[in-house]
């Protein structure tokens, strides 16, 4: 299942003042509408951002004994991140950092949630503690 239908790009050669070597990227999405196709390209540059991030900081071996999260119902995945019933300074936060679900929560990388405005260590222990209670855990 893929919400994108087609992706089309071309790269221009283009200047600005005098510098005549710079390219332009100019990207046609198309989606099925269940997604925006700016929302699709902001999701598929957090992800290509995170595999990027592994690269440059690989994280250590992963320990065999962490405990596998259940299948989580799409019910939870589009769940807002107001009815977790966190501090509306965490909510706007995470709102400021495009994340407004808990299905876009868990799907980016704990160092990039470190990374958003205003959510710091404490905030995120709030949020995981919320988490755990409706039986889901952030991963990484």
């Amino acid at each position: 299942f893929s919400p994108i239908v087609r992706v089309n790009y071309r790269v221009e050669a283009t200047r600005v003042g005098r510098m005549t070597n710079l390219d332009h990227l100019v990207m046609e999405i198309w989606t099925d509408a269940t997604i925006g196709p700016i929302d699709a390209l902001k999701t598929a540059a957090k992800i290509l951002v995170s595999y990027f991030l592994q690269v440059y900081e690989p994280k250590a071996k992963v320990d065999e004994n962490v405990a596998v999260t259940p299948s989580i119902s799409d019910e939870v995945l589009k769940m807002r991140i107001e009815e977790l019933d966190i501090p509306t300074r965490i909510v706007n936060a995470l709102a400021n950092g495009d994340i407004e679900t808990i299905g876009q929560l868990l799907g980016t990388p704990r160092v990039e949630l470190l990374k958003v405005k205003n959510l710091g260590t404490k905030s995120l222990a709030v949020v995981e503690e919320k988490l755990r209670e409706k039986g889901v855990a952030l991963t990484v």
